[in-house]
């Protein structure tokens, strides 16, 4: 429905403003796990006891006690270290 109110302003050739599309999420998501071991005696029993903080994790080894922390860390697919 046009009354005539903007018909006189000149054509300035702009591009119409486009939505950006948004990238589908793939279906899955290839994720990388490496199994937490103890720095101290290599044992892999390892429980998490605080990820409050995360991408940092404390463990602790239930086989000689000792306490670390690990870190997350995000990666690309084919991205070599």
């Amino acid at each position: 429905m046009t009354n005539g109110f903007l018909n006189d302003l000149p054509d300035l050739d702009m591009p119409a403003r486009r939505k950006k599309k948004k990238s589908p999420e793939p279906a899955e998501q290839p994720v990388r796990y490496v199994r937490t071991r103890c720095p101290k005696c290599r044992s892999t029993n390892v429980p998490v006891y605080d990820s409050s903080h995360l991408p940092v994790r404390y463990h602790k080894c239930s086989n000689c006690g000792h306490t670390f922390k690990s870190i997350e860390e995000n990666y690309e697919i084919g991205e070599k270290k």
